[in-house]
């Protein structure tokens, strides 16, 4: 769109042309007064100031209007065209723009992640599926979001609907029948964290903690954990599921961890 300024500049230098040169005009006090013949013919005599300001105003408004509709055509072009190159736009590109919200859904990968016995510390999942590897399962990556070392990056800020289901597995019993006893006994805490290159360090979003159980199916312990929560996110924040015994992680092929924009 073109320049505001310009437009006042074009429509001073025309209407002191068109003062300066109608030859109708009357000069009843050339200081105070004007007279100004109309697009209707009719003269109009006033004070200077007030008659001059009436002319700039419509002038104005008559400019600006010009500029909207030029920058409305500019745009529905653009549309167009890019709906010409562009195959993956749908055809109502304006009703669909906000359907096309940053969501993703990873799933386990059959994988064991590695850990470290006895480890209590609380540690980032990272056996996911991600990226192409979603193919052919229910999960999903869409409209921007991105993976990282186990975290999903958000594109753009808003409020986002979270969530995580780990499927845990201890060992309880041996397979001749003998009690394993666990060397450690704290409970178990899942979470989810943000992150952002701006902070200083993790947030915890939410997190479930349960206590440990005896063996109550064949020769292992069966736990579940999950967490679905809303919070509001900044582009670039990195979001990741973390537990503070990865041991447990045997079976992971069940899990799932996402989040959507509401």
């Amino acid at each position: 769109m073109s320049n505001p300024s310009y437009f006042y500049i074009s429509i001073a230098i025309v209407i002191l042309c068109i003062v300066w040169t109608i030859p109708d005009s009357k000069q009843i006090d050339a200081d105070t007064e004007i007279c100004l013949q109309h697009e209707n013919k009719i003269m109009k005599c006033g004070e200077t100031i007030s008659v001059l300001h009436d002319v700039f105003e419509k002038a104005i408004l008559s400019a600006y209007a010009a500029a909207e509709k030029q920058e409305k055509n500019q745009t529905e072009k653009y549309i167009q065209d890019a709906l010409k190159h562009d195959v993956q736009l749908m055809t109502d590109y304006k009703n669909t723009l906000w359907d096309m919200k940053p969501s993703a859904k990873l799933v386990g990968n059959r994988e064991q992640q590695k850990h470290v016995s006895g480890n209590a510390a609380m540690t980032t999942v990272t056996c996911w599926r991600h990226d192409k590897d979603l193919y052919y399962t229910t999960g999903f990556q869409r409209y921007g979001i991105r993976f990282q070392n186990g975290r999903l990056i958000v594109p753009v800020s808003g409020t986002y609907h979270i969530y995580s289901f780990l499927g845990l597995t201890e060992r309880g019993v041996t397979d001749e029948g003998i009690p394993v006893k666990s060397n450690n006994t704290q409970e178990i805490i899942h979470t989810m964290h943000k992150y952002n290159v701006l902070d200083t360090a993790d947030i915890e979003i939410a997190s479930n903690v349960q206590s440990r159980k005896n063996a109550s199916r064949g020769n292992f312990n069966y736990y579940t954990s999950q967490i679905v929560t809303l919070v509001k996110l900044r582009a670039g924040d990195e979001i990741s599921v973390r537990i503070n015994d990865e041991a447990l992680l045997q079976h992971t092929e069940n899990n799932y961890f996402g989040l959507h924009l509401i």
